[in-house]
């Protein structure tokens, strides 16, 4: 992205950070993300349906079957004929004839059968075709109508949306960032600042990063207040309005910035001088007459005009004793060291009053103990103007320098603001030291920050969230191979002896008459016989028999065997949200806000802070609404064929 300079642009379309609603930055949204694509499937070929084929399939088999047999038979009788004919037959000729035409005749009927079914078929095809092309260049003229509409409608979506501050944000911290990206950051929050509310800028960075709001501020007609300290010290007001015994405060508390514990007694008697020179000098009290006063205080000649001639002599003669000014001299010196190059702190400034836009900016200059006093002295300055405000009070930006500032300067000023009600936005250059420390006292914000020590720090704000990553891989690959021989060899001898004794006795005896008729003189005639016998048999018997028997057998065994096995180990572990190395490799306009949600879970919102964003196209000033896919034009489609004049197949 290639943008111009803000302070080389034409300043009308700049004038858009005015607009309404306080931003912190821009986010990004690629308009073609949000593209819906055509919902209606493409239309697809319908199949023939199986009745078609199967018919047409039967009709073919059947007319190759009947061509087969009605040739085959035909063809057998017309021979059979012919053979008759040669024998000498015209009327066998003729049949002959006869039978070969049915023959062909019968075959072309059975022809025009699956000739019917075939066109059935093709038939069929060519509707079912006429169909899909139908619906295909329908649902194709639909197609493009819907990608003619989507274009129109990412056409006209914004790409880029402002990042709201939101209502409830009273203090935010942004760490991090070179000049160049917390001027940008300035210029897009406090352009969109003085939309609604004053503003007070705080620039203790010495490269004036307020300038190009100042200057954009001057083009938009907004009353601007810039004070350059030291160089403009003169017409500075940051001394302005505050009464005696504050400005009194806030020199001793400049002066003792880094020593507010230690020095209690040298505080006490610093301010008791100051005081009592202050009621001598009555109620037009300034650096330069407080200077004069501490001069005469220790009898140095002052050619100055600050201090009238009764003024100087009542000083030097009778606010203090000799011996009292002998025991101050150390702190009437370091007082007078730290006044003197501020006498002119406001001497130019009139009855100008503060600019709906206050600058307070230390510029360029090497350091010195002068400059860091106008800075303490500075934030001193709002933060005790901004209690005592009657009306509401203004918005405060804080840019601090490398030097930073005392904590207790920053605590007094959010506890003022807070009190208030005024928000306040702390630009913290560095996450080291002080601004560690009060980091997540607010709404808070990071840019790049190139140290690894400060983005570690950053990202353990940010926390931590649990995982389950591959914690172990285990590949096993093993082979097993086993060989086993046996041999058996055995003999055995049996041997058995049978004895066997055996007797049989037997007697037998018998009776027999028998008579006859013969006719006759005698007719009758009788016989009778008897029998008698008897037996006996003895058996007597051994037998011996041996038995020897040998087996031997071998048996081999041989097996193979092999495994294979794969494991992968997962741990649960505890990741950054975002990593030191993803802070430190932010881009330069890059600023990264943190939200933590009531349970404790953290939302972080890009921005880009780049002031001239508004310079492209399709750039709003409002925070982009959300913008679903629209949802597709309804249509009555019944499987890609819905419209057709001949309606569904």
């Amino acid at each position: 992205m290639t943008v111009q300079n803000a302070k080389a642009a034409p300043p009308g379309r700049h004038l858009r950070l005015f607009d309404p609603g306080q931003r912190l930055g821009w986010t990004y949204r690629d308009p073609e993300s949000l593209r819906s694509p055509f919902p209606e499937p493409e239309p697809q070929r319908q199949p023939i349906p199986v009745a078609y084929e199967n018919r047409a399939h039967a009709a073919r088999l059947a007319h190759e079957d009947r061509k087969g047999s009605t040739a085959k038979i035909g063809g057998g009788i017309t021979v059979v004929l012919l053979l008759l004919a040669t024998m000498g037959g015209a009327t066998m000729a003729v049949l002959a004839v006869i039978a070969a035409a049915v023959t062909a005749a019968l075959v072309v009927h059975a022809g025009q059968s699956a000739t019917t079914a075939g066109s059935r078929l093709e038939a069929k095809r060519a509707e079912l075709e006429h169909h899909f092309q139908y619906a295909w260049q329908s649902w194709h003229q639909r197609a493009l109508q819907h990608a003619a509409a989507q274009d129109h409608r990412v056409r006209g979506l914004d790409a880029w949306g402002a990042l709201p501050a939101g209502p409830a944000m009273r203090r935010l911290d942004i760490f991090g960032g070179s000049q160049r990206s917390r001027e940008g950051f300035l210029t897009v929050f406090g352009t969109s600042t003085l939309q609604q509310q004053p503003l007070i800028v705080l620039d203790l960075t010495q490269a004036l990063i307020c300038e190009e709001l100042s200057a954009l501020a001057e083009l938009a007609g907004v009353p601007v207040d810039v004070q350059l300290l030291p160089s403009r010290m003169a017409e500075s007001g940051i001394v302005s309005g505050l009464t005696s015994h504050e400005l009194v405060d806030s020199l001793v508390e400049a002066v003792y910035a880094e020593d507010s514990e230690g020095s209690r007694a040298a505080r006490a008697l610093d301010t008791r001088i100051l005081q009592q020179l202050c009621g001598v000098l009555g109620a037009d009290v300034t650096p330069a007459r407080l200077g004069a006063g501490l001069r005469a205080l220790m009898g140095e000649i002052d050619d100055t005009e600050a201090l009238t001639r009764a003024e100087r002599n009542r000083i030097a003669d009778d606010l203090l004793g000799d011996k009292n000014k002998d025991q101050m001299r150390d702190s009437l010196l370091r007082l007078a060291s730290f006044l003197h190059p501020l006498e002119r702190l406001g001497a130019e400034r009139g009855g100008r009053g503060p600019g709906y836009l206050t600058c307070i900016a230390l510029d360029f200059t090497t350091g010195s103990a002068s400059t860091e006093l106008l800075g303490d002295l500075a934030v001193q300055s709002v933060t005790r103007r901004l209690a005592s405000f009657q009306e509401t009070a203004p918005s405060v930006v804080l840019a601090l320098g490398e030097q930073g500032l005392q904590r207790r300067y920053l605590e007094q000023l959010a506890g003022v603001c807070e009190r208030r009600g005024a928000q306040l936005t702390v630009l913290h250059p560095h996450l080291r030291e002080g601004s560690q420390e009060v980091i997540g006292g607010g709404t808070v914000g990071f840019m790049r920050l190139g140290n690894h020590q400060e983005a570690g720090i950053a990202a353990d704000f940010l926390g931590r969230h649990h995982s389950f990553v591959l914690h172990s891989l285990t590949d096993t690959d093993g082979t097993t191979v086993s060989t086993s021989v046996a041999k058996t060899v055995g003999s055995s001898v049996s041997t058995g002896t049978t004895y066997s004794e055996s007797v049989t006795r037997g007697s037998n005896w018998g009776n027999s008459s028998s008579s006859s008729y013969q006719g006759g003189p005698n007719p009758f005639s009788t016989s009778s016989s008897s029998s008698s016998g008897g037996s006996y048999s003895e058996t007597t018997g051994t037998s011996t028999s041996t038995t020897r028997s040998t087996n031997e057998s071998t048996s081999h065994t041989s097996s193979d065997g092999t495994s294979t096995s794969f494991a992968r180990g997962r741990q649960r572990v505890y990741e950054y949200a975002v990593e030191p190395t993803q802070l430190q490799a932010l881009a330069d306009f890059s600023l990264l806000l943190v939200e933590r949600r009531p349970d404790g879970s953290v939302t972080v919102h890009p921005a880009d802070c780049n002031p001239n964003v508004v310079l492209l196209d399709r750039v709003s000033t409002q925070p982009l609404p959300y913008a679903a896919p629209s949802a597709p034009a309804a249509h009555a489609v019944q499987a890609g064929y819905a419209g057709h004049p001949g309606g569904m197949p």
